[in-house]
């Protein structure tokens, strides 16, 4: 007779299926393939000459083998409650784990292959997890004792440690910023490990506590002492989540010596894990805050640019019309770079205004650091950066402008002595700071300084009068907000309000201009 949702007795056969001796033996083969792949790349390791070696890199062909990695692990850990639920021996679902177990072979195999067959890379749990999903989904198929409870539930962790290396790959950072991915990945914890800590304590129901017989007096070496077979995975999950949520009705408890222990574990794998999760958030968000986080650069971002200097400390109007230009809305999407801040300072109120704005919340990242310090650049992934640009505050007063320039042109130099390949744009205050850049080995051709162009718009009003007065209305304002504009009206209406903002009043230039 089937059983339905744990309510009924189970077939005869299903009791036979669910014994110690045989989820023993398919355990024993998920080792043994775990060891003959460590024993292959010990052996690979020892023997290999250097120049078999290579340097490669991850590239999205990584990436998807991850996204695939999650959906069949989350895809084996669905056959493992449908065997559960049916409590039967399922061909068709012995086949999708043999196919499921053939994707794991591939996947290991490269991230194997990308580090040469290192004994270091294959002593790891990720690697332990698919040979012993192997070693199962062979001995289900090939076994002339295969069965319908399998550990394979132990997939859920495979898809936790698959998920954060897809984190670390980025690419996720176009959708969702470093907290919300953390609080996804606590979710997800929480997730795996309810559902790993259940499936755990439902086989241990289901197989009772196990006690050898040398003698085999009962026929069997292993033999079965009170299984509940009455037990069901959601009650195992209801027992787990009140148990970690510290409620402890207490109306359902392990009937089992060995779910007991087991559930000890579960307990202070819980607390220790609840608390850990909620401080790593916690610190998250004060290091992103304080400027310690680290930008990775996602995979949909064409590139990124270093913007360095007193402008981004002060978070003065000079920043904010630079990242005005640069990710300005009518620029393609595709287009838009991401903007890495770098200042050695506490982020001033201005820069707080910028970060938080609705431009500075899509593109640009904060980091706190100096150029000299190789950790603060690699927390920005200044290596693969496109451009540096060390901007002067032009808002500073006069008497301060000459200090503003050293502070810039010492910036620059530290930078190209760090990463002498990037190239770096300097913008300085007054005429003559080029030739201080020249001296501490800067081109002059990468420096623009605001006093040249005011020289060169003094001599072009020289030699047509009017000019300023067109240029100086050409910038005036009109009154009013734009700001509050609604965000709803169409682009070339928003254009269109944009453009009446600046008035050109009767400067006429002269026909030989």
């Amino acid at each position: 007779m089937d059983v339905q949702d744990g309510t009924s007795l189970m077939s005869a056969a299903s009791y036979e299926e669910a014994k110690w001796r045989r989820v023993i033996v398919q355990s024993s083969c998920g080792i043994a393939v775990f060891v003959a792949v460590l024993i292959v790349t010990r052996v690979w390791t020892s023997v290999s000459s250097t120049r078999f070696l290579r340097r490669r890199q991850m590239n999205k062909v990584d990436t998807w083998f991850c996204v695939l990695d999650i959906l069949t692990s989350s895809a084996s850990q669905c056959c493992f409650i449908a065997q559960v639920y049916i409590r039967e021996y399922n061909v068709v679902l012995v086949v999708i784990e043999l196919a499921f177990a053939i994707f794991y072979g591939a996947s290991m195999y490269r991230r194997l292959w990308l580090k040469n067959f290192n004994f270091s890379v294959a002593f790891t749990a990720v690697t332990f997890l698919d040979c012993y999903s192997i070693g199962i989904a062979l001995y289900q198929e090939f076994s002339d004792q295969p069965t319908w409870l399998t550990p394979l539930f132990v997939r859920s962790m495979a898809a936790l440690i698959r998920y954060k290396e897809l984190m670390n790959l980025g690419l996720l950072n176009d959708y969702f910023g470093e907290v919300k991915q953390r609080l996804i990945l606590s979710m997800f914890r929480f997730l795996c490990v309810t559902f790993f800590f259940a499936s755990g304590g439902f086989v241990l129901e289901i197989l009772g506590d196990l006690k050898i017989d040398w003698d085999r007096s009962g026929g069997s070496t292993f033999v079965e002492i009170n299984p509940d077979y009455e037990t069901t995975l959601m009650k195992q999950i209801y027992f787990v989540v009140v148990t970690l949520s510290t409620v402890g009705y207490g109306d359902i408890t392990p009937s089992t010596s060995m779910h007991q222990a087991f559930a000890i574990v579960m307990i202070v794998t819980g607390v220790a894990f609840f608390s850990s999760e909620v401080r790593a958030i916690i610190d998250m968000q004060h290091q992103i805050d304080s400027g310690k986080g680290q930008y990775r650069r996602s995979r949909f971002r064409n590139y990124h640019i270093l913007v360095l200097g007193g402008a981004v400390a002060s978070g003065s109007s000079t920043l904010e019309i630079f990242l005005e230009e640069l990710l300005h809305p009518s620029r393609p999407t595709s287009s838009l770079p991401d903007v890495v801040l770098m200042t050695e300072h506490e982020p001033s109120q201005g820069l707080r205004r910028v970060i938080t704005s609705p431009l500075g919340a899509l593109h640009v990242k904060y980091i706190r650091g100096s150029p000299m310090d190789q950790s603060a650049l690699l927390r920005a992934d200044a290596a693969n950066a496109d451009m540096a640009f060390v901007l002067s505050d032009l808002s500073v007063l006069e008497c301060d402008s000459h200090a503003e320039d050293e502070d810039t042109i010492l910036r620059a130099s530290l930078l190209q002595r760090q990463l002498p390949d990037m190239p770096v744009r300097l913008l300085l205050i007054r005429p003559w700071a080029k030739e201080m850049a020249k001296m501490a080995g800067i081109n002059p051709m990468c420096c623009v300084t605001a006093g040249a162009l005011n020289f060169a718009r003094m001599a072009l009003s020289v030699r047509c009068p009017g000019v300023p007065v067109l240029l100086t209305t050409m910038y005036s304002k009109l009154a009013g907000d734009w700001s509050q504009l609604p965000s709803s009206m169409k682009p070339w209406v928003r254009e269109y309000f944009t453009s009446m903002r600046h008035d050109v009043y009767g400067a006429q230039i002269g026909e030989k201009f």
